[in-house]
This record gives C-alpha cells, sequence and structure tokens, in this order.
C-alpha cells in the first residue's frame, strides 16, 4: 500500500514589536510636619490627601510623602500661604484682679523664672501655676521650646483645665485655645492685646500658631485657593453685644447736656460701645417734644427732649431696653411716639411695648452665625403694659412678680439654639453686694437657659456670678444718668461687653469707669479699677 505523501507547511512566527513602558506621570509630593500637635496634624493630613486626590491628572501626581524634601512643605513658619491660625488665650479664673501680662514675662515664667507672673497672685508674692492640656503644652513648645521641669506647670486632661485653676486661685492661670474660652475664665490681655477686640492687632500677639504651606510656588498657590485657610479666631464668627446701665438724659445729665453738647455724656468711653456688633441701651425715659427745659431739681417726673437721641446715635445704638420704671411719667401716650422714634433709627426694642403682647415678645437677631435673643422685664413695678396700653413689661401676663413666663420663653428659646440674654428691672438697691432674693431670682433665670442676666435696675454697680451656665451681674450702675452723687458706687458704671463665637458664649469683658461732672463716664485709672474689681469679687463671694 502505497505510503501517503505528507505534506508540512512552516509558519513563521512574527516576532512582536516591543511596546514602550508607560513614563508615569511625574509627581510633586506634599510633606506635613509630623511633629505639629495630633489634632492639627491629622487634619492637615487629611486636607492634603483631599486636595492630592482633586489636583492629580493623567499628567501630573500630587502625593503625601513622609521625606521632608518635598515640593510643598506644611509646617510652623511665618512663609508660605497661610492654611492654619491658632490662637491660644491666656486666661485665670474670673475673680482675678490683674487684666493682663507681658509676654516677656511669660517666657520667663515658661523658662523657669516663677516670680515672672507672681502679679497674678492675690499678694503679689507667690508664683502662680499654670495649667494646660497635652496639646497646647506641644504648641506652646513649637512656639517658645520646651518649658522649664517646674511643679508650677502643670499637665491635665482639657476637660480639667479649668477646675483645677479655681481650686488652685488665687494663685492660678491657664492657656487655652481661644475657641475654648467660657464664662468661668477671665481672659487676660497679652502686651495690651486683648483678643475680646475686634480691633486687636492679631499679628503682634505673640501666641498663635501659624500652619503655612512653603516651596514650588504653583503648587503652592493651588492648594492656597482650593484649601480655605482656617482659624479658631475667625472674626466673620465673632459677635461683641456691649450691655450697659440705667440711662435717663434728664436732671443734671441733660443740664450738661444743653451747656457741653448733646454727645459730651459719652465721649470719653464711645469707642466702648461703637466696637460693638450689638450695643444695648436701658432707657428709662420717654421722649417728648414739650418736654420742659431741663433742671437740676426736676425732681423724679421725667422726660427727654427729642433731640437728645443724637446722643443715643452717637454710641451707635441698636437695641432699646424699655423695662425702665420712668416711661409713663408725662403719660403713656409719650412711650409709642417714643418707640416710633426708635423704629425710625433701625433700633430693636424689647422688655416693653405698644401693648401687653409686644412688650413681651422677646427680640430675636443673628450676628454673624451667632444667634442671640433679648428678653426682659420689670419686676419692681411701675407703668406696666396692659393688653390697651403701652408700657414695660410685667415677668408674667397675670403677675408681675412671676418669672414664670421670663422662664419658660428662656426655655423655648434655648431650644432654637439662642443664646439668651436676659433683663430684670429688679428692686433698687444702693449697695455691693447681692440680696438674697436677687442671687434666686437672677439664679432662675440663668438656670432656665440665659447665658447672661443682667440687673437693669442698678444706680449703684453690683457684683457677679459665674458658672459653666452663665453670667449673672447683678447691677451694671447708671451710665447717662449721672446726677447721683451721693455714693461712689452710684457714680460707677459699667459696660460688660459679651462676646459670643461659633454660636457660643465665650465670656465677659468688663468695662468701668466713674461719672465725673454729672454726667461723663470717664475710664477708671488702673488703680482704681482694681480697687472696684476686689470689691467687686470680694462681695460676689465667689466659692
Amino acid at each position: 500500500m502505497p505510503t501517503p505523501a505528507i505534506t508540512i507547511i512552516f509558519h513563521a512566527t512574527p516576532t512582536p514589536t516591543p511596546q514602550p513602558t508607560p513614563t508615569p506621570p511625574p509627581a510633586k509630593t506634599i510633606w506635613v510636619d509630623p511633629q505639629l500637635p495630633a489634632s492639627l496634624r491629622d487634619g492637615l493630613a487629611r486636607r492634603m490627601n483631599e486636595f492630592a486626590l482633586r489636583a492629580g491628572s493623567p499628567a501630573r501626581q500630587v502625593v503625601l510623602t513622609s521625606a521632608a524634601a518635598a515640593d510643598v512643605r506644611v509646617t510652623v513658619s511665618s512663609d508660605g500661604a497661610p492654611l492654619i491660625t491658632y490662637t491660644l488665650a491666656v486666661a485665670a479664673p474670673f475673680p482675678t484682679v490683674p487684666d493682663g501680662i507681658a509676654f516677656a514675662d511669660f517666657e520667663r515664667f515658661w523658662r523657669g523664672e516663677l516670680a515672672a507672673l507672681a502679679n497674678l497672685s492675690d499678694d503679689g508674692q507667690t508664683p502662680p501655676t499654670l495649667f494646660l492640656d497635652a496639646e497646647t503644652h506641644a504648641i506652646l513648645s513649637l512656639l517658645l521650646g520646651p518649658p522649664a521641669e517646674s511643679p508650677h506647670i502643670q499637665i491635665v486632661p482639657a476637660e480639667e483645665v479649668i477646675a483645677s485653676a479655681w481650686a488652685a486661685r488665687p494663685a492660678s492661670f491657664a492657656v487655652v485655645p481661644f475657641d475654648r474660652l467660657e464664662v468661668r475664665w477671665k481672659l487676660l490681655h497679652v502686651d495690651g492685646i486683648n483678643l475680646f477686640e475686634r480691633e486687636a492687632d492679631a499679628n503682634a500677639y505673640p501666641l498663635t500658631l501659624s500652619v503655612r504651606a512653603q516651596g514650588d510656588p504653583a503648587l503652592v498657590a493651588e492648594i492656597a485657593a482650593s484649601t480655605p485657610a482656617a482659624s479658631n479666631r475667625d472674626l466673620n464668627k465673632m459677635a461683641i453685644v456691649a450691655m450697659t446701665g440705667v440711662t435717663a438724659l434728664v436732671r443734671g445729665t441733660a443740664v450738661k447736656m444743653e451747656e457741653k453738647g448733646i454727645t459730651y455724656p459719652a465721649e470719653k468711653i464711645r469707642a466702648w460701645l461703637t466696637t460693638a456688633d450689638v450695643t444695648h441701651i436701658s432707657n428709662e425715659v420717654s421722649f417728648w417734644e414739650n418736654c420742659p427745659p431741663p433742671s437740676f431739681k426736676s425732681g423724679v417726673v421725667m422726660c427727654s427732649d427729642p433731640r437728645y437721641m443724637e446722643l443715643l446715635r452717637y454710641v451707635g445704638t441698636d437695641v432699646v431696653e424699655l423695662t425702665g420704671n420712668h416711661l409713663w411719667d408725662y403719660g403713656y401716650q409719650r412711650l409709642i411716639p417714643t418707640i416710633e422714634m426708635y423704629e425710625q433709627e433701625g433700633w430693636g426694642y424689647f422688655g416693653g411695648g405698644r401693648d401687653l403682647a409686644d412688650a413681651l415678645k422677646p427680640l430675636t437677631m443673628t450676628v454673624n452665625s451667632n444667634k442671640i435673643a433679648f428678653i426682659g422685664c420689670n419686676w419692681f413695678g411701675a407703668n406696666w403694659a396692659t393688653e390697651r396700653l403701652p408700657g414695660s413689661a410685667p415677668c408674667s401676663p397675670d403677675d408681675p412678680k412671676d418669672l414664670t413666663y421670663q422662664i419658660e420663653m428662656i426655655r423655648q428659646l434655648r431650644e432654637e439654639g439662642y443664646n439668651v440674654i436676659a433683663t430684670l428691672q429688679y428692686e433698687e438697691y444702693y449697695f455691693y453686694e447681692a440680696t438674697p432674693g436677687q442671687r434666686r431670682d437672677f439664679a432662675a433665670l440663668r438656670d432656665a437657659g440665659a447665658v447672661v442676666v443682667n440687673g437693669s435696675q442698678g444706680h449703684h454697680v453690683q457684683g457677679f456670678d459665674v458658672s459653666a451656665d452663665g453670667f449673672i451681674h447683678w447691677g451694671t450702675g447708671n451710665i447717662f444718668f449721672g446726677d447721683q452723687t451721693f455714693s461712689r458706687g452710684a457714680q460707677t458704671t459699667m459696660v460688660d461687653r459679651h462676646v459670643f463665637y461659633d454660636n457660643r458664649y465665650l465670656g465677659a469683658d468688663l468695662r468701668t469707669a466713674f461719672i465725673e461732672d454729672l454726667s461723663q463716664p470717664v475710664p477708671m485709672a488702673p488703680e482704681a479699677r482694681a480697687k472696684l474689681l476686689r470689691t467687686l469679687f470680694d462681695v460676689s463671694r465667689f466659692q
């Protein structure tokens, strides 16, 4: 059988064409300083990672690196694009007399010269103890270097700083982040810089940590454009409310206004009021175009010439309290035109009104994202509004001395997210110490949720009470009503500047003045101020 023919066909295997290896896009690197405090470092790393994901493209990678030799370095610096500005505040327990320290003295204390801040203690000789948490300690160490080993520098958990400082008073103080201040602290000025003032020179303030991006100019510019700088002292989140005492543009004060100019009473303290975001005036007297000319012997039946409104404009009035006892001295008919004058100026009012319903209404507002509510009533008694007549607000519709309505309204406002400022036109006393009734009734308003309770009756300045729940001032004294010359306390006035931040109450900045020439508050000299504060703290009986 013949063998079949087999044909073998060979196919040549083609030689593969070499493919070019993809060249990875060039990488830009960002380094976040690991020495930054953990809370700042972790937040920055997260923000930089988010930026890297957004900024990456097929043509460019952006990555975080642990190598310090990066294209962009994020670290503490005075150069580059700011990413975080973190401000530390020096504070002491509220009943502390000194108002501030020198930064050079703080540096000396930090390095172990404990006597450098002995002026903070009551006797002026005992070295105080500094309390701070671990993160603040780390930030100060970045700014100043490590501190000296000392039992007078105590690191405690953040939630224990304030209790530890109060327990160690009167020789204690603390350093805390600005946005963690609260009512039981007294903010201390550093080299005269008051962080509770919008006008404070932040560039000159020495206890601010500035974290910046520096390096590749183009990449730094991208980071700055897409990553807004953060701050724990953002002025767009701050609201300052200036609360004042009794205004009555009558008698001796009005005589001086006629002699020396309508704005004369406010000329020495105007800035205390105009630099606040909200300026409160408690005007106890109605305006009337036929008001008799003022005299020193006008007595207790009072009215004000409408021309005197210029003084209220001059101090930047925003809110008028109507809880006073003299609104009807020349008839209830004078009050509604007075309210209309306030409305024409664009001013709000509370604690009184056109009728009972209007008088009882709180005044609410939002200032730089801070929700603030004012509510007030006349407990002592006169000129109360009714369903048909204008007047001051009784504390409850059916009983002027029953605080139930105020308490219920404060609770409701708190539930709605408002920081409540409650005012009480209480019985008038001419001494520094609060009575048991004041302590009971003012505390009831704070317990209901008011973060500030202000005694609007006080022709005589009185003391304070502070707790974690809020601030009480039993009496701020007269302000533009200065002819009560029978006691120094009646010629003393205080302007309480209350500071809110990110819808939280940070505390009070207390201003003190002595009323001269029957009409004009003049800021107190340091020695007189210290004497007054010591007196008020003593009668306040702080625990």
